[in-house]
């Protein structure tokens, strides 16, 4: 009894002491130990190396990757979940995306996802089952596909970050609570093909600004549950949406045109009386006809600049509107289109309004004002719009580009009026019915006349069409029964049938010009008395105006035969590419100008004029765009009054152009011996591309002052030539250094017997004048006690470059066994090294000590075989002219008889180097240092593992992205290189920041990997320990052996 209670108290302390051990481990190393247990996927989810989870749900798979993003793909209904949905309730999902093919969203399908900001729902879903996003409080909006025909029962309740929502115009119902509880929500539109709705549906939603319901719709404030103020009527018109509030605001928004209506079907037309307030927003580009037809309510009006035209009787009868201002954007107002508003008074009409209709103000205060202000004319823009109230003799102002529509109907008292030439056009029954009106004089430059223009005008007896007038209306001039002829140009377009029924009275007439009859001269032809028309130009020998009676004649040209006599020879022009040449007056090479009474000149067909050169007149003058170092010919024609002609033929020799450039020598440090093949011209100043380069045959700068030449070879080599030039270089002189080595020495033989067993040392040494290499190999045999250590020392290495001179180096290797209860090995090298000729000594001892004791109780025929330990030092020197290396490689092999327990203990490697120019320095190889700050891949490690208990993800890579003596940056990224977080330590201690200035504290176990080893080496031993204490008190004997 007494036994298993030692024995069990022998277990219970194994147990805690390797409780203990596993405390006394680093955390991280742990994390990194193969336990040999495999972590499974979340719930049902079969995971993936890269973090992708995947869920075969009946016909649809379920795939969650690394990034939050949530993909449901397959054909056919989702399953309707209870809170057992895949990933239920994970607060890490941030996306889903629903594939086509997928016909309905599942009850608590996405219940809980909390992160949630952005969900795809195909065309191919028709229904979204109740809970089915709800207390998704991250997500902000949702678009629902026009597929969908019904929403469940709190589909969308505790959604708290929803803004917003449009319910597309198939959806039939809404059930219970659906958006009850979404508290930012401040809009929702609901079409009129939405029969029902269920309780309480927006229970909650605090901040429910408006509901909009389609015209049609049969849905209440009291079906919805809402207030009546917050509902609002709209229309789908096109392009373009009408939206009438509670309060009688109509506001029209979208892209585009609005439509055309007439008075008993625009979408207010049944609610005239509710229009209050007219707002467009901007996009809309026209407000059409009888858009807002007799909303007598109307008192304000708001247009955008967006809109470009007001059409017909858009705001015919608004008669409680009193202002308006239309903006610089309009450029037409339609007939009647602020008729009978009869309160209103000010207009603001911008001068981009270039047309306006007939009666567009009439019936307004404002039209009636503006006839008091102009002596009854009221001009808009250059444009006549009325003048019905004038009388007797009227004067037109210059300002007036237009007549409008009905301008002057029914101004029976007008008598004369006269139209300046800045009229172009005249509107219809602009003139209607002026019974006192007895001429009219239309000025040139009026292009139309409008339908009824003069109609009706009985005492007018004489008017004239001018030759620039295109087009007339119908019955222009029809009942104007005094008017014996209607005037029209010989030349005019117009035929008689333009005029109606007035076609009869129409005359085309000629205007003439006489000419006198004179002689014959050298330069122009005689001629005898005959009259030209200015119209047609046509000539005839009476001054007859009647086209028709009218008989043109042919006249004969008779002049006195004098030709044309210029230089005969072809004359050479000399110039330059791109440079002015200077000016030529062709009029000089022509010998008999006076005799001719001068020439025209012109470049003679089949020849062409050198490129960049303009012929104005006779004078020749420009830049030649083109070199023609073999010449170019161009011909030119001269051409007398009396029709006799003369070619000359000028030779141009174009030369090509010198570029003007100037080429130096990048940077002012340049040492003798620099290649001049890799100097670096910079060019400037040049006025086309091109290549400079040395051409000098100097290869390397000298000391002082170098001149170099070099050659510049433009792109453009057809226009430009090659030059030449030359760059001063200054270099200065380089600085030389020497470097020997003396003499190295090595040669060790030594041999040492311990208790029977020899162990041999052989050292060889190999010098010569660059490397030498000294390679010691030592075996020794003994037996131990219960104890197997394997050591091994990875490599260590000392790099120093310099220019020095080395006298000696010595190298004592010193080993020393002991067999006993006690064993010890004591290993001790000492390197130094002397520079002779500065007088300055520089030593560095490196002293490595491995110290076992072993307790020998028991005899143990177990082999072990240990490790292998190398050191290497390497001291490389190097000058500009020489260089030398020295290394040295130790081997030792250790065989040794042992048990129970191994350990492997590793030294990290150092690097040290250096560079000296111009001076000796010694420098020794040194001893690798203790780190004070912990190791970039602990550091790394930690990162990843804090990151992976936070957030969830393990990220795929970990890197030290930016450092300094007192922080460090550690970047975290998954597989496709996405910073996920970046944390801010310092490097001694491992606490910081993430990037959301959350606090950070990663493990601390050590000062590098070195530190970690170690201690799990001793751990080990402690283990090793208990375990031993464990056999000893008998525990594991079997029970016959009691």
């Amino acid at each position: 009894m007494k036994k298993q209670w030692k024995r069990l108290a022998a277990l219970s302390s194994a147990v805690v002491m390797a409780a203990g051990t596993l405390l006394y481990f680093p955390t991280d190393t742990l994390q990194n130990i193969s336990w040999g247990i495999t972590a499974s996927a979340e719930e049902t989810g079969t995971g993936t190396e890269s973090g992708t989870q995947t869920w075969n749900e009946d016909n649809l798979t379920w795939t969650l990757t690394a990034d939050g993003t949530m993909t449901i793909s397959g054909e056919g209904a989702m399953k309707n979940y209870f809170n057992d949905s895949p990933a239920c309730n994970n607060k890490n999902i941030k996306k889903v995306v629903i594939e086509d093919g997928i016909t309905s969203i599942g009850a608590s399908a996405f219940l809980g996802y909390r992160s949630l900001t952005s969900i795809t729902i195909p065309s191919s879903v028709t229904s979204i089952g109740d809970v089915a996003l709800s207390d998704c409080t991250s997500l902000t909006n949702i678009t629902i596909p026009e597929s969908v025909t019904s929403i469940g029962d709190a589909t969308f309740q505790d959604c708290s970050g929803l803004t917003s929502i449009e319910i597309p115009s198939n959806v039939e119902s809404i059930g219970e609570l659906a958006f009850s509880n979404c508290t930012v929500l401040t809009s929702i539109t609901i079409p009129k093909s939405v029969a029902s709705i269920g309780k309480n549906a927006f229970d909650g939603c605090t901040d429910l600004k408006e509901v909009l319901l389609e015209n049609g719709s049969t849905l209440t404030s009291e079906s919805l549950g809402v207030d009546a103020s917050i509902i609002k009527t709209y229309w789908n018109e096109g392009d373009l949406t009408w939206t009438l509030t509670a309060d009688g605001t109509l506001t029209i928004s979208g892209k585009g045109a609005m439509k055309n209506y007439d008075a008993n079907n625009s979408p207010v037309a049944q609610k005239t009386d509710s229009v209050k307030k007219v707002v467009i927003q901007e996009g809309v580009t026209s407000i059409g006809d009888y858009a807002f037809f007799d909303c007598s309510n109307l008192t304000d009006i708001t247009i955008p600049e967006s809109v470009t035209s007001i059409e017909e009787c858009a705001f015919q009868n608004c008669s409680s509107l009193t202002d308006i201002t239309i903006p610089g954007s309009v450029t037409s107002i339609g007939e009647g289109a602020f008729q009978g508003c009869s309160s209103l008074t000010s207009i603001e009409i911008p001068s981009s309004v270039t047309s306006i209709g007939d009666d567009a103000f009439y019936g307004t205060p404002w039209l009636t004002n503006k006839r008091q202000e102009n002596n009854s004319l009221v001009i808009v823009n250059g444009i006549l719009i009325d003048g019905r109230t004038c009388s007797g003799e009227v004067t037109i102002p210059d300002s007036v580009t237009s007549i409008g529509y009905r301008a002057f109907q029914n101004c029976t008292g007008l008598t004369s009026i006269t139209i300046p030439k800045s009229v172009t056009s005249i509107g219809d029954s602009a003139f209607y019915n002026c019974t006192g009106l007895t001429s009219i004089n239309i000025p040139e430059g009026v292009t139309s006349i409008g339908k009824h223009a003069f109609f009706e005008c009985a005492e007018l007896t004489s008017i004239k069409i001018p030759s620039s007038v295109t087009s007339i209306g119908d019955c222009a001039f029809s009942a104007c029964n005094k008017l014996p002829e209607i005037t029209v140009p010989c030349d005019s377009t117009l035929t008689k049938k333009a005029f109606g029924d007035a076609s009869e009275k129409v005359k085309y007439r000629h205007s003439l010009v006489k000419t006198d009859a004179k002689d014959a001269t050298y330069t122009e032809a005689g001629n005898v008395e005959y009259w030209t028309c200015e119209n047609c130009k046509k000539h005839f020998l009476s001054d007859e105006t009647d086209a028709e009676a009218a008989k043109e004649v042919e006249l004969s040209a008779t002049v006195k035969p004098v030709p044309v006599q210029v230089a005969t020879a072809t004359t050479q022009i000399k110039c330059v590419y791109g440079q002015d040449m200077d000016e030529i007056n062709l009029q000089d090479y022509v010998k008999n100008a006076d005799a001719v009474g001068g020439v025209s000149v012109k470049v003679t067909t089949g020849s062409t004029m050198l490129d960049g050169m303009q012929l104005d007149g006779s004078k020749l003058s420009g830049k030649p765009a083109k070199a023609y170092t073999d010449g170019k010919d161009v011909t030119f024609t001269f051409t007398a009054k009396n029709g006799n002609t003369a070619d000359l033929t000028l030779h141009f020799l174009v030369a090509k152009a010198d570029p003007t450039v100037k080429v130096t020598v990048d940077g002012d440090s340049h040492t003798e011996g620099d290649l001049v093949s890799e100097l670096k011209l910079i060019l400037s100043g040049n006025n086309t591309k091109g290549l400079a380069e040395i051409i000098s045959e100097i290869k390397a700068l000298t000391a002082g002052e170098n001149t170099l030449t070099w050659k510049f070879t433009p792109e453009d080599s057809e226009n430009y030539n090659v030059v030449t030039g030359t760059v001063v270089v200054n270099a200065q002189t380089a600085t030389k250094a020497t470097t020997a080595t003396s003499r190295t020495t090595s040669a060790t033989k030594a041999t040492t017997v311990t208790s029977g067993t020899t162990a041999t040392t052989k050292a060889t040494a190999t010098t010569n004048e660059t490397t030498a290499t000294t390679e010691e190999t030592t075996t020794t045999n003994e037996t131990s006690a219960t104890t197997e250590e394997t050591t091994t020392t990875n490599e260590t290495t000392a790099t120093t470059e310099e220019t020095t001179t080395i006298n000696e180096t010595t190298v004592t290797t010193e080993e020393t066994t002991t067999n006993g209860t006690t064993a010890t090995t004591e290993e001790t090298t000492t390197t130094s090294e002397t520079s002779a000729t500065t007088g300055e000594t520089t030593t560095n001892e490196t002293t490595a000590t491995i110290e076992e004791t072993t307790t020998n109780e028991t005899t143990s025929a177990t082999k072990a075989t240990t490790a292998t330990s190398e050191t290497t030092a390497t001291t490389k020197a190097t000058t500009a002219t020489s260089g030398t290396t020295f290394a040295t490689q130790t081997t030792t092999t250790t065989k040794e008889s042992t048990t129970a327990s191994e350990t492997t203990m590793t030294t990290s490697a150092s690097s040290t180097e250096s560079t000296a120019a111009t001076s000796a320095t010694t420098i020794t190889t040194a001893a690798t240092t203790s780190v004070t700050n912990i190791a970039d891949e602990d550091l790394c490690s930690w990162a990843i593992n804090d990151y992976q208990k936070k957030a969830g993800i393990v990220p795929a890579n970990a890197e030290i992205t930016a450092r300094s003596e007192e922080t460090c940056e550690i970047t975290l990224t998954d597989e496709n290189g996405n910073v996920l977080d970046i944390y801010t330590v310092d490097p001694k201690t491992g606490t910081g920041t993430d990037s959301s200035n959350a606090e950070v504290n990663l493990p601390q176990t050590g000062n590098n990997s070195m530190t970690n080893w170690l201690l799990c080496v001793g751990a080990a031993m402690f283990m090793a320990f208990g375990f031993g204490a464990v056999k000893a008190s008998g525990i594991f004997k079997r029970k016959e052996d009691e």
